[in-house]
């Protein structure tokens, strides 16, 4: 009897020591992985402040906002790690609240940047939770097996990734009068003033022609058959700001004649165009050359291609080929 005691007992011993064995191993490479991911968050964190710094240096940002959102980047970047987070939410509110950015190198490296602070915490938590939950068994309190390790803690942040552009098509229309100038809307953003020609999105179930004659229809109550429109002659890729959204916008150009002495009648706007649009005009290619040394024009090259919109309206038989502009 005293012999089966004997060996019961060794084996419970050895059980435990198997078990403490495991358990420390496993802790240990818990509290190892926690640490990695650590590191890799801070990557992802250190890896937001430059593409944060870099887009107010580029001036993706208005100034004031751009100096509090260096100011907030270097809190961060020195910041304890008992306190990086607090740092982290600060600039992460202060980015949330930024109108999305236009530039597509800054937008892409922004957004990236934000998707992998998203992941890095994601991964870290999942570290911390493990350990913490292998922390918590009795049995591991009992032997303190965990030692003087510290007991990691959660970082929690607001995610901020910056959202991807709406993509959009848009149908244009160069309307040209009995002088050969083009009809040009203007708007105002940031400031400053923005000339364009007639147009606007495609509505779904709608082809880019009777999008435009639409359009026409709308912005300057001129009413013309879809046949009456040469084109599309041209196709510009655009990224832009509106009402807060960010769009990635192609659009067709298609060129018109308005009647002689034709008024154009905006009765036709959207409550949002009356209250963006601020105003209309004719425009020479000298015209347009003038403009944009006060303002920006778009298209860029129009000034320099508006004999190509006059030639293909004049010029009767194949359509013009589709050529690519800025």
């Amino acid at each position: 009897m005293t012999t089966f005691v004997v060996v019961v007992l060794l084996v419970v011993l050895l059980v435990a020591a198997l078990r403490l064995w495991l358990t420390a191993n496993r802790l240990d490479r818990l509290h190892v992985r926690t640490e990695a991911a650590w590191q890799a968050l801070e990557g992802a964190l250190s890896r937001r402040i430059v593409a944060t710094r870099a887009a107010a240096a580029a001036g993706a940002f208005a100034e004031p906002d751009a100096d509090r959102l260096r100011h907030l980047t270097s809190l961060a970047d020195h910041a304890p790690r008992a306190g990086r987070a607090d740092a982290e939410n600060d600039l992460s509110r202060a980015l949330a609240a930024q109108p999305p950015v236009v530039e597509p190198e800054l937008a892409a490296e922004l957004n990236d940047a934000g998707e992998r602070v998203v992941l890095a915490r994601s991964f870290y938590n999942d570290a911390v939770r493990d350990t913490r939950a292998l922390r918590a068994v009795w049995f591991t309190r009992m032997f303190r097996l965990a030692g003087r390790a510290a007991m990691p803690d959660y970082f929690e942040i607001a995610d901020h990734v910056p959202v991807g552009p709406a993509e959009r098509t848009a149908a244009r229309v160069i309307l040209l009068d009995e002088k050969h100038r083009v009809l040009m809307f203007a708007s105002r953003d940031s400031g400053q003033l923005v000339w364009f020609p007639t147009g606007g999105g495609v509505e779904p179930g709608e082809d880019l022609r009777a999008a435009a004659v639409r359009e026409l229809r709308e912005e300057t109550g001129l009413h013309v058959a879809a046949g009456d429109l040469v084109g599309p002659i041209w196709r510009r890729s655009a990224r832009f700001v509106f009402t807060g959204v960010l769009y990635a916008q192609t659009e067709f150009y298609f060129v018109g004649r308005a009647p002689a002495g034709y008024r154009i009648d905006v009765a036709g706007f959207t409550e949002l165009e009356k209250e963006v649009i601020a105003g209309h005009r004719w425009f020479s290619t000298d015209d347009l050359a003038a403009a944009a040394s006060s303002a920006r024009v778009y298209p860029e090259q129009l000034g320099d291609r508006l004999g190509e919109a006059v030639a293909a309206l004049d010029r009767s038989g194949a359509a013009p080929d589709l050529t690519e502009i800025r």
